[in-house]
């Protein structure tokens, strides 16, 4: 079931006993979480703390609940801080290896006849003299000695890290604290208990009855949203209250599990399924039907440079919402890539101002969060899938074919992945041998056809192939030479075991 927050301001007569028991609540809060610290037992604490503070053993428990989560949640943040500095120091110090090597080999080509083509030169290019006449060069040995330096501060950042001491700190102090229910509790909650008429009744700890009585109550506590679940959540699950100030204002958040939409796409392997592929300025999706034929597909154009979080999200919430609609239309299921950029994160310094600029407003977490919740409200069925060689497999089998442009291909081959639609590469039966149906070309049968990508995307990398090339089609696309090239030289080498006059010549097929 899924959790959702629901927020309006507190009433008047709650104020002077909010202000109160949060004062008495901090002090708990604070001498609990330094003597869960120190090492004692939860169990030992809470018998302890009832007759020292004067409060019963379910307020201590939420209490508990409370520093417990905030103590898992800095131990949490420790460890992935640790984690990104050590994958920065790498970063870096692969970058000074890559640079200290180019010198090298500027070095040693120097004074050879392959000086012109040495990658890091010491004249000074047009651009190098707007920016103060350095070098090349001399750039590569000034980036060097700053990669060192930044290395230096990581790693003593990283070891005064590792020899602090672990420390917790829980905000908000007074002005917060939190009220856990429970689902075998009446209303959902022992403490602090909402009845469907707007009723409010918050029990008071034993040190305060004094001055406020055995409860506190108020009237009128509506919701100005999501009212409805609340009141099957007072019914059915647990229901946990937040209580903070802001700006001189207490504000009641109350916590439900409402209840799951059921799913209304159908079946995947009978009606097909939406791809979705997200990228930097658009999102491009592809309905395929049960037999993975092209039927529908449509792109979202985005422009996420220099806005706000605000602004990211809705933006991200609508196209979430039109093709949530759309999904709900063809009623079939939404299939998205399932990526994790943290590890890129870590090598934004390295990897320049455009491409770090791209990956920071990549919002690719937050689309995740989005998209998952716009779905689960309608009832629409999301799958994740791999996304590997997607977007090579969309340029290469289904760009030209359909027309399509490379994102809403790559969707495409996504929507065909979740129904287990096995990819070949193209012209792959044009290097088969008749003989033994064993690949004596390009291609080794026994491996994974996801290897046959992987050969298939070194080389094209290594000759700059532009996304617009895949349309080309004949004996002269790039593909076809490319492949042609590569089976050529294989076929001049002597194969151990075989004699050249034993081996069959392939001939090339262009689809």
């Amino acid at each position: 079931m899924a959790t959702k927050t629901y927020t309006m301001l507190a009433p008047k007569e709650l104020c002077e006993y909010l202000e109160a028991y949060g004062k008495l609540q901090n002090a708990i809060r604070e001498d609990l979480k330094s003597r869960l610290l120190s090492g004692d037992k939860a169990a030992n604490l809470v018998k302890e703390f009832q007759p020292k503070y004067n409060i019963n053993k379910r307020q201590i428990n939420s209490i508990r609940i409370e520093v417990e989560g905030a103590i898992a949640s800095a131990k949490e943040c420790r460890e992935r801080h640790i984690k990104i500095i050590e994958s920065q120091i790498k970063s870096a110090k692969e970058y000074i290896k890559s640079q200290e090597k180019r010198i090298a080999d500027y070095r040693k080509a120097k004074s050879s006849k392959k000086y012109k083509a040495s990658h890091v030169k010491d004249a000074c290019s047009i651009r190098a003299k707007q920016r103060g006449g350095s070098t090349l060069l001399q750039d590569a040995k000034f980036g060097i000695h700053q990669k060192k330096r930044r290395v230096y501060l990581l790693e003593n950042k990283l070891k005064h890290i590792k020899n602090s001491p672990f420390v917790v700190t829980i905000g908000g102090n007074t002005d917060n604290f939190t009220l856990t229910g429970s689902k075998d509790e009446t209303n959902g909650n022992q403490i602090s208990q909402l009845s469907p008429d707007g009723i409010l009744k918050i029990r008071v700890p034993a040190a305060l009855k004094a001055k406020f009585g055995k409860y506190v109550t108020a009237s009128g506590v509506k919701f100005p949203y999501g009212q409805e679940n609340i009141n099957y959540a007072i019914n059915n699950s647990a229901v946990s209250f937040r209580f903070y100030r802001k700006k001189q204002r207490w504000y009641i958040a109350v916590y439900v599990n409402i209840q799951d939409v059921p799913i209304q796409s159908n079946n995947r392997w009978q009606f097909g399924c939406i791809g979705v592929d997200l990228n930097p300025s658009v999102i491009g999706w592809a309905y395929v039907d049960a037999y993975g034929n092209l039927k529908d597909k449509g792109q979202f154009k985005l422009n996420l440079h220099s806005r706000s979080t605000n602004q990211i999200e809705a933006i991200l919430t609508d196209i979430a919402v039109q093709l949530a609609l759309i999904a709900e239309s063809f009623e079939v299921p939404l299939v998205l890539e399932n990526l994790d950029f943290c590890a890129k994160k870590n090598q934004l310094r390295e990897k320049g101002k455009r491409y770090a600029r791209m990956l920071s407003g990549f919002a690719y977490a937050k689309w995740q969060e989005i998209i998952e919740r716009r779905c689960s409200n309608r009832g629409v069925e999301l799958i994740k899938v791999n996304p590997a060689y997607s977007s090579l497999i969309g340029m290469t089998k289904f760009m030209r074919q359909y027309g399509l442009s490379s994102d809403t291909a790559a969707a495409m081959a996504l929507a065909r992945r979740a129904m287990f639609f096995s990819e070949s590469v193209p012209l792959r039966n044009a290097y088969l041998n008749s003989v033994d149906r064993r690949y004596d070309g390009l291609f080794d049968a026994r491996k994974h056809v996801w290897a046959h990508w992987n050969i298939l995307s070194q080389k094209l990398k290594s000759l700059g192939i532009r996304r617009h090339e895949f349309y080309r089609t004949g004996i002269n696309s790039p593909l076809v030479v490319m492949l042609s090239d590569l089976v050529s030289a294989k076929s001049d080498s002597k194969p151990k075991g075989t004699s050249r006059t034993r081996r069959k010549s392939s001939a090339v097929i262009v689809s």
